[in-house]
């Protein structure tokens, strides 16, 4: 749990009243990746969600997704949050070489398997879950190709979601990028929740950056997350940032369609 009195959210807060004097607002976004099922971690996920009032993108794994995955998401809407399916990848199998970083869709393997993935993985959801599933795709690991963005894009993607610094100049023309930048479980370190203190402080340098110029003030923060493996540590910092965050004057939460674009508010 965060501690509230922390100096981590005292410059936070200190650096959302800036926008909040300001009148502006800065784009934040929730995303959760390996979905594939009905479990109490999703329902737990989605009650957060719902009571926060945010809306949530769930990267589904196209190989291993259920049916059942959809029935938490088609129960009547009060405090249900407003949930986009996103693709990721394929079977989230790892096709690097060895002592390479785990990649399933890499420069190691060809092209033309690489999309032929991507296609069957957009097309498997479509057919399990219909319009609620968007042409965003998320890679494995956060990582792929370098030639990949022209590939999903030929295959009908319009956006993609990794982690880290978007590119530059997106490319191909009209493929989005909607990165995430804070992850809070700490991967290397035990597989728990991160440590506050260092999470707190990479969002507040993010809002600075947007704030001054430094980045794009419309490229919204990502928040990642991973529900299946969430133990109370990291379930504890996920209430406590949207508990705090969710409600803010200063931040606004996007839905994945409003921020793919508005050919996306139809579809």
């Amino acid at each position: 749990m965060i501690d509230g009195h922390s100096g981590g959210w005292q410059a936070l807060d200190e650096e959302l009243a800036r926008w909040a004097d300001l009148g502006r607002r800065c784009p934040v976004w929730l995303r959760d990746d390996d979905a594939v099922a009905d479990t109490p971690a999703l329902r737990r996920l989605l009650r957060l969600c719902g009571d926060a009032g945010i809306p949530l993108g769930l990267a589904v794994i196209a190989a291993a997704a259920e049916p059942s995955l959809i029935d938490p998401l088609a129960e009547p809407a009060g405090g249900r949050p407003e949930v986009a399916l996103l693709v990721h990848g394929w079977a989230h199998a790892n096709h690097a070489a060895a002592g390479e970083k785990k990649c399933e869709f890499g420069p190691g393997r060809p092209a033309g398997a690489r999309r032929a993935d991507a296609v069957a993985a957009l097309d498997r959801l479509r057919g399990l879950y219909g319009e609620r599933l968007l042409p965003l795709f998320v890679p494995p690991w956060n990582r792929m190709a370098p030639d990949m963005p022209d590939l999903l894009a030929g295959a009908g993607f319009r956006a993609v979601s990794a982690f880290g610094d978007r590119i530059a100049a997106e490319r191909p023309a009209g493929l989005r990028w909607l990165n995430t930048h804070l992850d809070l479980i700490d991967w290397h370190g035990g597989r728990s929740a991160v440590a506050p203190e260092p999470l707190l402080d990479a969002l507040r340098r993010h809002l600075a950056d947007r704030r001054e110029g430094r980045r794009d003030p419309e490229e919204p923060i990502g928040l990642l997350t991973h529900h299946l493996v969430h133990d109370a540590a990291i379930w504890g910092l996920l209430e406590a940032l949207l508990d705090r965050l969710a409600g803010h004057p200063a931040l606004r939460w996007p839905t994945v369609p409003e921020m793919m674009g508005p050919e996306m508010m139809g579809a």
